[in-house]
């Protein structure tokens, strides 16, 4: 299964809304402050095996989305989740930042991580290696960790620098909800399940991004439509997608899916199971709703 991974693209959809403005943002500060919380808070944690320090870097409904890991939700499960990881392992990671979307109070981040883990039970070490999408949230003035999905990208590529965008001051309806619902569970859907790799890339915005389990990242919608041709030479999928959330936030919002159906495999004409847990970002291009980053895992 694992190596179909690659080619599983899938999902999204939603909740959240009403009519909602963004003021102007400090984009230099609000930038600082959510790298600050990446790449020195939530990663020391990581490094001291403090599974409260790390709690205390997510929001209280945070989220995490690890591969081959059961969701975890909310501080009970999340310092549970910590608590067993650091029972057994010990992480001492660098965060790389390849992109920030920063807006009044949500922000996206891209990043990778690098390092080790050292087995607790016998001092063994290991390189380890994670390409991560965080989702943060402001409250009461301080950014943290609202969902956090990360995999593998086969061979590591760090950024040397970071981009910072800004997510610019836009109102949505009810709507803008039903359109990203539509974008992911029928239009997304139909293309996936029709094998039209143009249909599919044509979904994202000009510099989309897609990153795929134990794939390089994809930028571009050239190099995510070669992408989509690879990956229907090879399987056909059957999936249905069920939403999380959604959540709108300016120009910008994110969605936390989750799906399910059946790979078939060409070559072989076999048919397997196929389960996964997706976050999209999604960007509002001339009126209308488009994919903007696209990452996935399987829960087992």
């Amino acid at each position: 299964m694992k190596k179909f991974s690659l080619l599983l693209a899938i999902a999204f959809a939603g909740v959240s809304c009403t009519d909602h403005n963004i003021d102007a943002i400090d984009l230099q500060q609000e930038g600082d402050a959510i790298k600050k919380l990446v790449t020195v808070t939530y990663r020391d944690a990581l490094a001291a095996s403090n599974a409260d320090g790390v709690t205390s870097a997510f929001t209280g409904d945070g989220v995490v989305m690890g591969p081959a890991s059961p969701t975890a939700s909310g501080s009970t499960q999340l310092k549970s989740t910590y608590h067993g990881i650091f029972g057994a392992v010990g992480l001492d990671l660098n965060f790389k930042i390849d992109e920030m979307i920063v807006g009044k109070e949500y922000g996206f981040v891209r990043s990778t991580s690098a390092g080790t883990l050292t087995v607790k039970a016998n001092g063994a070490t290991a390189p380890e290696e994670n390409r991560e999408v965080f989702v943060v949230k402001k409250a009461d003035d301080q950014w943290k960790i609202a969902r956090y999905l990360y995999n593998k990208m086969g061979t590591l590529s760090q950024a040397i620098g970071t981009d910072v965008i800004e997510n610019k001051a836009s109102s949505y309806t009810e709507a803008d909800r039903s359109a990203i619902n539509s974008l992911i569970t029928a239009t997304y859907s139909s293309a996936l399940a029709s094998s039209d790799a143009a249909a599919v890339s044509g979904l994202f915005v000009t510099d989309g991004v897609l990153m795929a389990p134990d794939a390089p990242t994809m930028k571009g919608a050239a190099a995510i439509k070669t992408t989509y041709e690879s990956v229907f030479s090879a399987i056909k999928l059957n999936l249905a997608f069920t939403i999380d959330e959604i959540v709108i936030d300016g120009e910008y919002g994110y969605v936390r899916s989750h799906s399910g159906g059946t790979t078939l495999i060409n070559a072989t004409s076999q048919t397997v199971p196929a389960s996964y847990r997706e976050i999209f970002v999604v960007k509002k291009v001339d009126g209308v709703w488009k994919i903007a980053w696209y990452a996935y895992n399987q829960p087992s």
